[in-house]
């Protein structure tokens, strides 16, 4: 999957849009793309690049993080609350695609809020 794919991925699944509010200093090297609520301007993904790898982080229940998290490319929030925040390896986890899809609806869910 692409960036680009993962972006159109998520504004299809959720009533959200995307913004780049960590891209302002010019001396930032990695792009942030940020997916957001469009009724409450929250954070429903941070979608960004590591090691040339695509990456996601996707807010859950603590119970449910830790049930995604057996699954290899999945692990705590990068740069993000350890607890709540999530990060897939899009492109190099064992994670089911259906997975991906229930973690995007739980993040939309919780960030309606």
């Amino acid at each position: 999957m692409t960036r680009n794919e993962l972006i159109q991925l998520l504004l299809h699944e959720t009533d959200s849009y995307e913004d780049y509010p960590f891209n302002k200093n010019k001396r930032e090297k990695t792009l942030w793309t940020v997916i957001k609520q469009k009724s409450t301007h929250k954070m429903i993904a941070l979608i960004f690049e590591k090691n040339g790898q695509l990456m996601i982080d996707l807010k859950l229940k603590p119970e449910h993080g830790d049930e995604v998290r057996i699954y290899d490319g999945v692990f705590p929030g990068y740069h993000m609350n350890k607890t709540h925040w999530n990060t897939v390896v899009v492109n190099n986890t064992d994670l089911p695609y259906d997975g991906l899809i229930k973690m995007i609806e739980e993040s939309n869910r919780l960030t309606k809020k």
